[in-house]
């Protein structure tokens, strides 16, 4: 895989051009890495608006495409934007012919407008997954992964699963010795698998419009270290059992029993992000009793274990999240 093509349309995002420049374009040949020819090609080879200011230049029009090892769409900022007819042949020739395809974050509609993502599993930034779910329904929608691949088609995750996605790609083809030094070139861990769940938020609504449900849901956010349980909401609420649940369910969209749960991982997070404590200590905070329960809860939310999750997201008290790896390298 030394020749890549990235495929320029009008949106596309800064962010994933920079990648895709950082893990191919840069030479790094003095560490081993490359060399990589990479080609930017758009639809009449002329200026291209990109997201969020400032314009790219394509070196190639989808001609380009055509005989390329790997073929990246990068995200664009409107993901439902129309994609020319002329770029979804040129991606579907470029299946067609063994070339690799992938979409970073966004990309995946991309990928979807060409039919690439039918009957294969997909995912994008977890915001957008259910967009993709509307524009692919035929693809094996994965919203709990940070890359797929299947038959040469692969999607990331947003942001920086589009990154994890490249390195993947460059594990893959070229070894992982490789593909270490890359990451301590770019400073980051060089293996963040696949599977591995994205690090999103539960969109579970915090401040519902029933004045009964929000001040229970008050109450009981300065309480989560306690025992408290469903019964306690429900005897806050002043309510039945009955009217309490279904009250709650349609200001949340949760059952109560969940809210709360997701409410004393978010807490556990951010005791994990922002404090020293000792894991049995965060899940006695949280309300999560002991350390084996906050273990499989953390799991089961975000796919990774409290010591991990700490590594990549502490924050300490300058306020920049530092990562074990970073004292790795500091050059680029």
């Amino acid at each position: 895989m030394r020749t890549i093509g990235v495929l320029l349309l009008p949106g596309s995002r800064m962010f994933d051009l920079a990648v895709i420049a950082e893990v191919w374009a840069q030479d790094r040949t003095d560490s081993g890495i490359g060399p990589f020819t990479v080609r930017v090609c758009a639809p009449g080879r002329g200026r291209t608006q990109v997201s969020p200011f400032g314009e790219v230049v394509a070196t190639h029009g989808l001609s380009g495409l055509a005989d390329c090892d790997l073929v990246l769409a990068p995200g664009r900022d409107n993901p439902l934007a129309e994609v020319p007819a002329a770029a979804k042949a040129a991606l579907r020739r470029a299946h067609r012919s063994g070339t690799v395809v992938a979409g970073l974050c966004s990309g995946a509609f991309t990928l979807a407008a060409a039919g690439l993502l039918d009957g294969r599993p997909a995912t994008t930034h977890w915001r957008d997954l259910d967009a993709l779910a509307t524009a692919a329904p035929a693809a094996d929608l994965r919203r709990d992964v940070l890359y797929t691949e299947q038959d040469g088609v692969l999607t990331s995750a947003g942001v920086v699963g589009g990154l994890d996605l490249c390195l993947h790609l460059v594990r893959r083809d070229h070894g992982a010795e490789v593909a270490a030094r890359l990451a301590r070139r770019l400073v980051m861990p060089p293996v963040r698998e696949g599977g591995q769940r994205q690090y999103a938020e539960s969109p579970l609504p915090d401040s519902p419009s029933r004045p009964g449900i929000s001040s229970t849901m008050d109450w009981a956010m300065t309480r989560l270290s306690g025992e408290i349980g469903v019964p306690d909401l429900v005897g806050h609420s002043g309510m039945s059992a009955r009217t309490f649940h279904r009250e709650f369910v349609a200001a949340t969209g949760s059952t109560p029993g969940r809210w709360l749960l997701v409410q004393r991982v978010r807490h556990a997070r951010r005791l994990l992000e922002t404090t020293d404590l000792p894991v049995a200590r965060v899940a006695e905070r949280a309300g999560l009793g002991s350390a084996a329960n906050l273990r499989r809860r953390l799991r089961a939310e975000v796919g990774v274990g409290p010591d991990s999750y700490r590594r990549t997201f502490r924050i300490p008290s300058g306020g920049v999240t530092v990562g074990a790896w970073a004292s790795t390298s500091t050059s680029s």
